[in-house]
């Protein structure tokens, strides 16, 4: 009887990690980081070019901002020949950073008797990391915009809308089609900026995405539709969409910021080694090595580059790969220094922030 078990094919493979496997890296949407982004390049950014240049270069240094309060003078309607009072109160406005770092180590010697290759696997990890790297700072963007919300409500603002936890309350409407939408508020919100003195400049709005669904169909009306109100979506400037902009509380459909124009930026800096380029070892084979590397959708970023002797036997034994006590492996770290900073506002109990938050209410 013939017998051919021993010499049967064995599974078929392919490399399915570029394409297969794409949504298991997919990006996300980083709404609030473009719109940071997007004001920091402005022509008439709060993020001047001195600035950045100091900020740029402010590893081991302290760098604030001079900056005047807001004065509020006495007008008088009779001429005297007193010596006039007042004058201004300045200030210094500081500066922070926080670290983004990130990395991997990859042992060659693994991809010996593997179907996936080196530039798989490395490719693989550093799109999770960007991808993790830049959710991470949409969310700072986001938790700055929170902080920084206006809080000052008089009687005035709180004519449009009722306001909790510093955020404008809008009630849903139903349109003459029976649909439920939340249309008028920008119309609203032109009028609410008027009112702080904002009133010549068009925000820019963040959204999650269950308020950007009401956008569209504003954007989607026309001349023809029975009650158009695309003419909204013009009373404002650029639209962002994040996923994690979060409704705060129960009875929250939606949430949008409205961010003025030349109101937040974000910048960077890189640390002295990976700014000056060092290394130890050649540039044809380093055992370490400083640089700068751009990265997709980021502006540079250090990079520090190890390679080195160690023993991976127990880490690699399931891959039949136990005599690897002396290998081979390459480290590499990515890492930037980040300042996230608004306007200057020298009493925001009593003055207005260029920052509005709106929570859309369910019906």
């Amino acid at each position: 009887m013939q017998n051919l078990v021993a010499t049967l094919m064995q599974e078929l493979r392919t490399n399915g990690a570029a394409r297969l496997g794409a949504n298991e890296n997919r990006p996300s949407m980083y709404g609030a980081l473009d719109l940071f982004k997007k004001q920091s390049a402005a022509p008439m950014t709060i993020l001047t070019p001195d600035l950045d240049t100091k900020l740029n270069n402010s590893f081991g240094q302290v760098v604030k901002a001079s900056v005047i309060d807001y004065e509020n003078p006495t007008i008088s309607n009779v001429r005297t020949c007193a010596v006039q009072t007042g004058g201004a109160t300045s200030k210094q406005v500081p500066f922070t950073f926080f670290t983004v770092s990130f990395g991997f180590v990859m042992v060659p010697a693994m991809f010996e008797n593997n179907d996936l290759k080196y530039e798989d696997l490395w490719m693989n990890q550093l799109v999770s990391r960007i991808n993790k790297a830049k959710a991470l700072l949409d969310t700072k963007c986001i938790d700055f915009l929170a902080l920084n919300k206006n809080s000052y409500f008089p009687a005035e603002m709180l004519s449009y809308y009722a306001q909790s936890g510093n955020a404008f309350q809008v009630p849903v409407q139903t349109d003459s089609n029976q649909r439920q939408n939340w249309v008028g508020l920008y119309n609203n919100l032109t009028s609410i900026l008027a009112q702080q003195d904002f009133g010549a400049e068009q925000p820019d709005i963040l959204a999650n995405p269950r308020a950007m669904g009401d956008v569209r169909e504003l954007l989607s009306q026309g001349a023809y539709n029975a009650v158009n109100k695309a003419w909204e979506v013009d009373l404002v400037g650029n639209f962002f969409q994040s996923p994690r902009v979060v409704n705060s509380g129960a009875g929250v459909a939606a949430t949008e910021y409205a961010v003025l124009p030349n109101s937040v930026a974000i910048t960077g800096r890189l640390d002295p080694d990976c700014l000056r380029g060092r290394l130890i070892g050649s540039p044809e084979n380093p055992a370490k090595q400083w640089s700068k590397v751009t990265l997709p959708g980021f502006d540079e970023f250090g990079l520090y580059y190890q390679a080195d002797c160690s023993d991976q036997s127990a880490t690699l034994a399931a891959h039949r790969l136990s005599g690897l006590t002396r290998t081979y492996v390459e480290s590499f770290e990515w890492s930037r220094d980040y300042c996230i900073f608004g306007a200057y506002n020298s009493d925001p109990t009593t003055r207005y922030q260029p920052i509005q938050k709106f929570e859309l209410l369910n019906a």
